[in-house]
C-alpha cells in the first residue's frame, strides 16, 4: 500500500509518498503559512515525478497539530477531502509524534537518549512532549502539553539522561537550552522540522490496525484554543 503523507503544522509545506519499501519520496516547501495555495499543487508534482496517479494512493496519513492553526485545517481539510472521495483509510498523526519518529531514524539517538519536540506556540510557550527511541519506532513518556520554554526547560534539569530537542522552536530558543541544559543534542537543519514522511511511516505502522475508513474521526489538535477565539471570548 502507498500511503500519502501530508505535514502542513508549520511553514513548512511536505507531502511524501511511502509504501515501506521501495517508494520513499518527500517534497517540502517554506510555505509562509499559506499552505492552501501550495499543498495541491506539490501533491500533483510529487505524483507525478513517481509516475503516479491519485488513483494509486492507497491511505492517508496527516499531521493534526498541535502548531499553525490555519496550516493544520487546510492539511486535515484537504486530507480529509481525499479520503472521502477516493474511499481510502485516513489516520491523523500528532505533529509531535512526526518530529519524535524522524528524530528516531537518527543514529546517534538511541534508547537512552529523550526526544523532546518543541514547536513554537509564541509568547515564549512551545507544544511539546516526550519520547524514548523503542524497537520500531518510539515509545511516549509524557503527554502533549503547552508550556512556557523556561519552565519546560527548568523540568527537564532534573534528568540524568542526554536529551535532543527539534522543532522549530529550536530556531528561537537553541541558546536558552544549551545554557539551561549541560550536553544538550539539538538537531540540525535537515532533521530539525516536521516532515511529511515520518507522518507518512508512521500512518503506515498504525494504517492495518486503525479503523481509517471513518475520516470524519481525523480532526485537528490544537491543544490551545485559536488566537481569534481567546480575543472574541475576551471581548
Amino acid at each position: 500500500m502507498t500511503i500519502l503523507g501530508i505535514e502542513t503544522s508549520s511553514r513548512i509545506c511536505s507531502v511524501a509518498l511511502t509504501d515501506g519499501d521501495g517508494i520513499g519520496d518527500e517534497t517540502s516547501l517554506d510555505a509562509g503559512l499559506i499552505h492552501s495555495e501550495k499543498l495541491i499543487p506539490l501533491m500533483d508534482a510529487l505524483l507525478k515525478k513517481n509516475k503516479m496517479a491519485v488513483g494509486d494512493i492507497g491511505g492517508i496519513a496527516v499531521s493534526t497539530g498541535p502548531g499553525s492553526f490555519t496550516g493544520i485545517r487546510v492539511g486535515v481539510s484537504a486530507a480529509r477531502g481525499f479520503a472521502q472521495s477516493l474511499g481510502i483509510p485516513l489516520t491523523g498523526i500528532s505533529s509531535l509524534d512526526g518530529l519524535a519518529n524522524k528524530a528516531a531514524l537518527i543514529k546517534r539517538i538511541t534508547g537512552k537518549v529523550i526526544i523532546c519536540p518543541v514547536i513554537d506556540a509564541l509568547r515564549e510557550e512551545v507544544y511539546t512532549a516526550l519520547y524514548r527511541k523503542v524497537p520500531g519506532g518510539v515509545g511516549q513518556l509524557a503527554d502533549y502539553n503547552l508550556v512556557n520554554i523556561k519552565i519546560l526547560l527548568k523540568s527537564l534539569k532534573r534528568r540524568k539522561e542526554k536529551i535532543f530537542f527539534l522543532g522549530d522552536a529550536v530556531d528561537l530558543y537553541a541558546g536558552l537550552i544549551r545554557t539551561e541544559i549541560k550536553g544538550a543534542m539539538i538537531a540540525d537543519n535537515k532533521n530539525r522540522y516536521a516532515s511529511a514522511l515520518s507522518v507518512a511511516a508512521a500512518g503506515m505502522k498504525r494504517m492495518p490496525g486503525d479503523n481509517g475508513k471513518d475520516y470524519t474521526k481525523v480532526l485537528p489538535l490544537y491543544i490551545r484554543k485559536p488566537e481569534a477565539e481567546i480575543k472574541w471570548r475576551k471581548k
